[in-house]
C-alpha cells in the first residue's frame, strides 16, 4: 500500500513539469545527514553511472536517454528507500516511546526500593541487566549472602546504570548516523582490519601492540572535506565519556589539530590523548562499496586499544560499548576467545544480541574444523542469535601479508585510486564479510541501528516481569506469616495480660498485708512498751535519792517508748526488706531475670528521718501523789512479812538477789527479814533501803507487842479497864500508823513507776501517739514497696506496650506490603503490556 501511495505521489508530481517528461524517469536523490553543519545535503555521485543526457531540475534527476529497464531500476530503488526510512523513522518513535516508558517504570521502581527494599535474591541468577555481580579476588561470586537492606541498596546502584544506559541508548536512536566498534584482544590485527574496510593504508600497524588511544574515523565532508586529525588531550577530557561532551568541531579549543602522517605517533600516546577523531575521504570508490561514504547514512569506524592491554584501557572500551551500534569483535584464531573478551561479550549481548565477529589468521591453523568448532562454541554460549546467523555474523578469514604491516600497504589503499584491484586481489571470505557488514548497517538499519535498543528494553522488562512475579510471591507469602504472628501475638497478649493482672494483684494483696502487719506491730508494740522484766527499772537507792530516782525512771519509761518505736522500725524494715525480696523473686520469675536487675535494696535507708515525739512533748506534770500507790493486797503482804501474799499483785520490780554464798551462809533469816533486795552492805551504807525490808513492820510488832504483853503481865488479865484498853487502843492506833508510814515508804519503789507508767500511757493516748508512728512506719512501708510494685507494673506494661508495638509493626508490614502488592501487580501489567507492544516492533523489515 505504502509503494502505491509512493508512485502514486511521485507519478501527481511530475505533472507540474515538462510534459516531455516521463514519471517513469524520476531518480531519487541521495541524502545524508552532516554531523557538522547540522543539515542534510544532497550527493548526485550515486548517478555517476548515467550519461550526459541526465539533468537535475528542482531536486530531480532526469534521464532522458535511459532503458526502460534502467528507469523501473531507478523507481524500485526510490521506493524502497522511502519504504525503509518510514519504516525505520516509524521504529525509532515507538523505540523511543519505549525507553522513555521503561525509564518511567525504573524511576518507579527505584523510588519503591527507597521505601520499601526490593528483593531479587530468589531471582538474581535469571536476571539479564539488574542482576548483581559479586566478584572476589577478581572472581565472580555467588556464595555471597547478603541482607536485604544491602540488596536493595546494590540494586539500585544497578538501576542507575540502567537509567544511565537507556539515555545513551535513546541518544543512539535519535542519532542517525551509525557508529561501528572494532574491539578485540590486544594483537588481533584491529587496526588491520579496519584499514582494509577503508582500503588505505590509514592506522598504524605493526608486530607489537601500537594503537593505545581510541581512534573514531568519519567522512571529511563533516569537516568541509579537510583530512585532519582531531586530537583531544587529556588536560581537555580525561575520558572518552567526557571527550564526546567536550568536542565540539567548531570550537577549535577543543581539540588539537594533526595531518594524517602524525597517526603513527599519536595512536601510542594515550598518555596525551583520550579520543581522535580521522577525518579522511573515501572518493576513490562508489557509494554502492564505500563504507564511509554511502549516500545513506552517516558511519564512523572506531578502533580501540586491545581488550587486556591494561585495566583502565579495558573498562574504557567497556564503557564505550555503551554508544556503539554495532560491534565488530575481532578474534586471534590462534588464541580464541580469552577471559576479558568473554567479559566484554557477555557485557555487551545485554543489548546487542546481533555482533559481527572476524577470526583472523584462520590460514595459519592446521586442524581448521576444530578450530572453527571451538570457537563457534564459544560464541554460541556468549551470543546465541549471532551464532545462529553465523554466515552473515561470523566470519573466517586469512591473515594475508599486508595485515602484518610490514610493507605498510593494504588492498585498495591511495596508490590504487580507482580501487580496480578490488576484484583481482580480493578475497571472497573478506568480500563476504565487507557486504555482509554493508548490508547489515545499511539496507537494514532498523535492525543494526534500533534492534540494540529494542534487545535492551525487552531485558529490562522481562527482569522487571520476574522481579515483579518474585516479590509478589515473596509479599504473598510474607503475609501469610503476618496473619500466623498475628494471631499467635494476640494471643499471647491475651494470655500476658490476664497473667500479669492476676500477678500485680498478688503482688499488690502481700504488700498490703506486709503494710498491715508492720502497722499492728508498731501500735501494739508502742502500746506495749513496758511490757518489759520487772528488774529493767531503776533501782530505788533510799529516800534520800527520792529524786535522782524519780529522774531515772522517768528517763527509762521515755526510753522504752523510743525503743518500742525503733524495734516497730526494725520489724518494718525486716518484713520490708523480705517482702521486697520476695518481689524481686516472684518479678524475675514471671518477667524474666532482666527485671530490676541493676537495682540493690538497702533497708538502711528506711527512716533516716526520726519522727519521734521530742522529750518536751512528752513530758507529763509530777505531783507528791505520784509517789505512792496503796494497795490492800501489798499491805496485807507488808504486815504479814510475806505470809500473805496475793497473785494478782504485780510488783514493779524485784531487786537483784545478792550473792549465792551469802544468801547460803545467812540462811532463810535475810528472807524472812526481807533483807535480799541489797546486799547487807549496802543496807549499812543507806540505812533508808531498811524501809524497803520488813524490820520496820517487825520493829513496830516489837515495841507495841512487849508494851501490851509487859501490862498484862504486871497487872495480869483481871486488871483490864476501860483506862487500859484506852491505852491499848492508843498503842494500836500508834502502830498501825507506822506500819501506813513505813508501808508507804516501803511501796514507794513500786508506786512511783506505776504511776508515771500510767500518766505515760494517759499521754500517749492523749497525743495518739501509737496510732501516728504505726502510720509513720506503714507509710514508709508502703512508700518503699511501690517502688518494685511500680517497677514491677511498669515492666508489665513495658511487655505488653513491646507486644503491642509489635502487633503494631506487623500490621504497618502488612499495610506495606499490600500497598507494594498493588505496585508489582500493577508494574507486571505494564511491564507486560509494553513487552507485548515491543515485541511487534518489527525490524526485520527494510
Amino acid at each position: 500500500m505504502v509503494r502505491k501511495q509512493i508512485e502514486k505521489s511521485g507519478k501527481g508530481s511530475s505533472k507540474d513539469s515538462n510534459a516531455m517528461e516521463d514519471d517513469t524517469t524520476t531518480v531519487a536523490p541521495t541524502v545524508t545527514f552532516s554531523r557538522n553543519n547540522g543539515s542534510f545535503t544532497m550527493n548526485t555521485e550515486a548517478y555517476n553511472y548515467l550519461d550526459d543526457a541526465s539533468t537535475m531540475f528542482n531536486g530531480r534527476m532526469h534521464a532522458l536517454d535511459t532503458s526502460s529497464h534502467q528507469r523501473r531500476l531507478s523507481n524500485d530503488r526510490l521506493v524502497s528507500s522511502q519504504l525503509s526510512q518510514w519504516n525505520y523513522n516509524n521504529n525509532r518513535v515507538l523505540l523511543d516511546r519505549a525507553i522513555l516508558h521503561v525509564k518511567s517504570l525504573l524511576q518507579e521502581i527505584s523510588m519503591e526500593n527507597e521505601k520499601r527494599p526490593i528483593s531479587i535474591r530468589d531471582v538474581e541468577n535469571e536476571l539479564k541487566v539488574l542482576q548483581l555481580n559479586f566478584k572476589l579476588d577478581g572472581e565472580e561470586s555467588k556464595d555471597i549472602n547478603l541482607g536485604r537492606e544491602s540488596y536493595s541498596k546494590l540494586f539500585d546502584s544497578q538501576i542507575r546504570r540502567s537509567l544511565k544506559h537507556l539515555e545513551s541508548l535513546q541518544k543512539r536512536v535519535d542519532d542517525i548516523s551509525s557508529k561501528v566498534f572494532i574491539t578485540g584482544d590486544v594483537n588481533t590485527g584491529k587496526s588491520a582490519f579496519c584499514n582494509s574496510l577503508l582500503r588505505r593504508n590509514l592506522l598504524p600497524e605493526d608486530q607489537l601492540p601500537c594503537t593505545n588511544v581510541f581512534c573514531e574515523i568519519l567522512d571529511a565532508r563533516e569537516n568541509d572535506g579537510i583530512e585532519e586529525v582531531h586530537a583531544i588531550s587529556i588536560g581537555t577530557a580525561t575520558s572518552i565519556q567526557e571527550s564526546l561532551l567536550v568536542y565540539n568541531i567548531r570550537d577549535r579549543s577543543t581539540y588539537e589539530i594533526y595531518p594524517l602522517s602524525s597517526l603513527p605517533g599519536l595512536v601510542t600516546s594515550s598518555n596525551k590523548y583520550a579520543l581522535l577523531k580521522v577525518y579522511i575521504n573515501d572518493d576513490n570508490r562508489p557509494p554502492e562499496k564505500s563504507l564511509l561514504r554511502n549516500g545513506t547514512v552517516n558511519i564512523s569506524l572506531i578502533d580501540s586499544p586491545g581488550l587486556n592491554m591494561d585495566s583502565v584501557q579495558t573498562s574504557e572500551v567497556m564503557a564505550r560499548q555503551e554508544e556503539i551500534d554495532l560491534v565488530v569483535f575481532v578474534v586471534n584464531a590462534e588464541n580464541q576467545l580469552t577471559l576479558s573478551a568473554k567479559e566484554f561479550i557477555l557485557l555487551a549481548s545485554r543489548e546487542k544480541k546481533l555482533m559481527f565477529f572476524v577470526v583472523k589468521k584462520f590460514d595459519k591453523i592446521r586442524d581448521k574444523e576444530r578450530c572453527k568448532r571451538l570457537i563457534l562454541q564459544q560464541i554460541k554460549d556468549l551470543s546465541p542469535e549471532s551464532y545462529k546467523k553465523s554466515s552473515e555474523f561470523i566470519h573466517f578469514i586469512n591473515n594475508d601479508d599486508d595485515d602484518d604491516g610490514d610493507d605498510g600497504d593494504v588492498p585498495g589503499s591511495d596508490d590504487e585510486p580507482d580501487g580496480t584491484d578490488d576484484e583481482n586481489n580480493s578475497d571472497p571470505n573478506f568480500d563476504n564479510l565487507e557486504n555482509s557488514l554493508r548490508d547489515f548497517i545499511l539496507k537494514r538499519r532498523s535492525l543494526s541501528k534500533l534492534f540494540p535498543a529494542k534487545t535492551y528494553v525487552l531485558k529490562i522488562l522481562t527482569d522487571i516481569e520476574r522481579i515483579s512475579i518474585a516479590n509478589l510471591k515473596i509479599y504473598d507469602n510474607e503475609n501469610e506469616k503476618i496473619e500466623e504472628s498475628l494471631h499467635y501475638i494476640e494471643q499471647e497478649l491475651y494470655k500476658k495480660k490476664s497473667q500479669y493482672e492476676k500477678f500485680t494483684s498478688n503482688i499488690d494483696s502481700s504488700a498490703e498485708k506486709i503494710i498491715t502487719s508492720t502497722y499492728n506491730f508498731a501500735e501494739s508494740r508502742i502500746a506495749n512498751f513496758l511490757d518489759i522484766a520487772n528488774d529493767g527499772f531503776p533501782k530505788y537507792e533510799g529516800f534520800s535519792k527520792i529524786y535522782d530516782f524519780i529522774v531515772s525512771t522517768e528517763e527509762y519509761i521515755r526510753r522504752q517508748i523510743k525503743d518500742s518505736t525503733i524495734a516497730s522500725e526494725d520489724f518494718a524494715k525486716k518484713q520490708t526488706e523480705k517482702a521486697v525480696e520476695q518481689i524481686y523473686k516472684q518479678g524475675r520469675e514471671a518477667l524474666g531475670n532482666e527485671f530490676m536487675s541493676d537495682r540493690v535494696f538497702d533497708s538502711s535507708l528506711m527512716f533516716t528521718r526520726k519522727h519521734h515525739l521530742s522529750a518536751r512533748e512528752l513530758s507529763i506534770p509530777l505531783s507528791i501523789s505520784d509517789l505512792f500507790a496503796p494497795s490492800l493486797n501489798n499491805f496485807l503482804t507488808y504486815v504479814t512479812g510475806g505470809l500473805f501474799t496475793s497473785y494478782d499483785v504485780s510488783e514493779p520490780y524485784i531487786a537483784p538477789q545478792i550473792a549465792q554464798d551469802e544468801e547460803d551462809s545467812n540462811g532463810g533469816v535475810v528472807s524472812t527479814l526481807g533483807l535480799k533486795n541489797y546486799p547487807l552492805t549496802q543496807y549499812w551504807k543507806t540505812p533508808s533501803l531498811l524501809f524497803t525490808s520488813n524490820l520496820p513492820a517487825f520493829a513496830i510488832y516489837s515495841f507495841g507487842g512487849s508494851k501490851i504483853i509487859s501490862n498484862v503481865i504486871i497487872n495480869g488479865i483481871s486488871s483490864i479497864s476501860a483506862k487500859s484498853l484506852e491505852l491499848l487502843s492508843g498503842y494500836l492506833l500508834l502502830g498501825g500508823c507506822l506500819l501506813s508510814v513505813s508501808y508507804l515508804i516501803h511501796d514507794l519503789p513500786r508506786a512511783l513507776p506505776l504511776n508515771l507508767s500510767a500518766k505515760y500511757r494517759s499521754k500517749l493516748d492523749q497525743l495518739n501517739y501509737m496510732h501516728q508512728n504505726a502510720t509513720r512506719i506503714s507509710k514508709e512501708v508502703r512508700n518503699v514497696l511501690k517502688i518494685p510494685i511500680r517497677e514491677m507494673s511498669r515492666t508489665c506494661d513495658s511487655l505488653l506496650d513491646r507486644e503491642q508495638d509489635s502487633i503494631k509493626k506487623l500490621e504497618k508490614k502488612k499495610q506495606d506490603n499490600k500497598i507494594s502488592f498493588l505496585f508489582f501487580n500493577q508494574l507486571l501489567e505494564r511491564a507486560k503490556s509494553q513487552k507485548t507492544i515491543i515485541e511487534k516492533i518489527d525490524l526485520d523489515v527494510d
